[in-house]
């Protein structure tokens, strides 16, 4: 599937078309703009891989709490590893909200950066939508995701040249 925008939905109502989770994406040719929304008020990650696997996966975790978002980019290792913090933080933009028992987070990174750890949008991807546990604002800690992430059924093809 070639897309330089798309949405990924679970969860939805046929009658109003409102679905429990939601990722979206809209590539450039510089960068891509990731929106998050689930009916939750846990953590929500979305995953960028090579594979229909977890292990090596680029990660992009953060919940929105009253009057703060927060998102950090991780990158998941080995088989039933918790992700671990990239020492390149490479999200900007980022904007969230909690409403209505709706979390929604927004962010955009570059399609390719400098960091081993993450995975260069240029090319052929799975996606990955996540809901998580509980999280701790203080210690940026997160628990286990509460049910299997959805994820894109093929892998989504971005050429940015052509966005």
């Amino acid at each position: 599937m070639s897309a330089c925008n798309g949405k990924l939905t679970a969860n939805c109502n046929k009658m109003t078309q409102v679905c429990d989770q939601e990722l979206s994406w809209r590539a450039t040719k510089s960068e891509i703009k990731f929106a998050m929304t689930a009916k939750t008020d846990k953590w929500l990650a979305v995953g960028i891989s090579e594979d229909l696997l977890m292990p090596f996966t680029d990660t992009y975790i953060g919940w929105a709490a009253i009057g703060a978002t927060y998102l950090s980019d991780r990158y998941i290792g080995k088989y039933r590893t918790a992700p671990t913090l990239d020492s390149n933080q490479n999200s900007y933009d980022v904007n969230g909200s909690y409403v209505g028992g709706y979390s929604y987070i927004e962010f955009k990174r570059p399609i390719a950066t400098n960091d081993n750890d993450d995975i260069s949008i240029d090319g052929c991807r799975y996606y990955f939508f996540a809901i998580g546990g509980d999280f701790d604002s203080a210690t940026k800690e997160t628990a286990k995701h509460i049910s299997t992430p959805i994820v894109t059924p093929q892998a989504i093809c971005i050429n940015p040249s052509t966005c």
